[in-house]
């Protein structure tokens, strides 16, 4: 997985000299941390999926894929997989009027 974020940098017009940078140098890739932590000794670190059912809202983690539900153990439909890395965290709150609401966020990354 590569992951990119930009530098700040002046706008470009593009009415700069030939020299000046283009808007797509400015986009340097940053390696995540399971790619970091192969190149490192070789070994990754387990696929985490959210699970979700679109139906009922039940929901689970799975941190092993051995153990991925397929279908909702409540209304036996279909459930959706959400893949997130270790420096995501996902934050699911539940209110009467809106429904079931998932927050996502991400730690800084390990440099």
């Amino acid at each position: 997985m590569l992951l990119l974020y930009l530098r700040p940098a002046q706008a470009w017009t593009g009415r700069e000299e030939k020299t000046q940078e283009s808007p797509e140098s400015l986009i340097m890739p940053y390696e995540d941390i399971n790619t970091s932590q192969q190149r490192i000794s070789g070994e990754t670190f387990p696929d985490i999926i959210l699970e979700l059912c679109d139906n009922c809202n039940w929901s689970c983690t799975c941190l092993n894929m051995r153990g991925i539900v397929d279908s909702c153990p409540l209304c036996k439909i279909d459930v959706s997989h959400i893949p997130m890395t270790l420096e995501e965290a996902c934050n699911i709150k539940y209110d009467d009027r809106r429904g079931m609401i998932l927050e996502f966020s991400r730690q800084n990354p390990l440099r």
